[in-house]
């Protein structure tokens, strides 16, 4: 995997990564979609989102982060942070 160096790719790589853990279509994900958004999207399938996350970009998110990436826009500045991606 190349590294992330745009916030829109890596806007479009959550996007994809969603898509496929919550069974949605990639249209139906948009920058402030939040815990909920989707039927798939509840507590069992957020631990299941936190793995994927892990495995795909390589970042570690412990006990305390998992409560606090509940939306879009808070796993994506996650992930800036941990990825050293310009915005």
């Amino acid at each position: 995997m190349s590294p992330i160096s745009s916030d829109e790719q890596l806007f479009n790589d959550l996007q994809s990564l969603l898509a496929e853990v919550f069974k949605v279509e990639v249209s139906q994900i948009d920058p402030s979609a939040q815990l909920g958004e989707w039927p798939a999207w509840d507590s069992m399938a957020h631990m299941d989102l936190m793995v994927a996350l892990e495995e795909r970009f390589g970042v570690e998110i412990n006990a305390d982060t998992i409560s606090q990436l509940i939306s879009v826009p808070a796993i994506l500045e996650h992930l800036r942070t941990n990825l050293n991606v310009r915005s």
